[in-house]
């Protein structure tokens, strides 16, 4: 399944479509990366702890939303897949920029509560750039 959000392309997993988590999950994904600051304002929590392995950690969601906006522009994001259990879920995939340099993503979410409307309280992300073909020999 695909859908097109701004100028971003967009691409789903199929899935059983019984877990609300799963849609909040990949919403919050997609406005990070399409830098929709008000999306991301609805479901995560004013104090977010967004870690981003190797750069830092965003505490609260102003710091979130500055460095969203300060972002640069990406051309597609694709999801592998998308779990949830509980309180927690996560997704990973790849996001490609507008330069065609892609990353590899993996997102830890942790909600307040197990509740469908419960935010999120912390993110861990990790984004592995992937390399070019001409550094295997290719």
């Amino acid at each position: 399944m695909s859908a097109e959000r701004s100028n971003l392309q967009i691409s789903y997993p199929e899935n059983c479509g019984n877990a609300p988590r799963h849609q909040i999950i990949q919403e919050v994904i997609v406005a990070l990366h399409s830098k929709d600051v008000n999306h991301l304002k609805r479901w995560v929590s004013d104090d977010v702890e967004w870690e981003i392995v190797g750069f830092g950690t965003l505490r609260g969601v102003d710091a979130l939303c500055q460095w969203v906006s300060s972002s640069g522009e990406k051309k597609s994001l694709e999801f592998k897949s998308v779990l949830t259990h509980g309180r927690e879920g996560s997704t990973d995939g790849n996001v490609t920029n507008e330069q065609d340099i892609s990353a590899a993503f993996s997102h830890v979410l942790r909600f307040t509560g197990a509740t469908k409307t419960a935010r999120i309280a912390s993110v861990r992300s990790y984004l592995v750039p992937k390399p070019h073909l001409e550094v295997f020999g290719q």
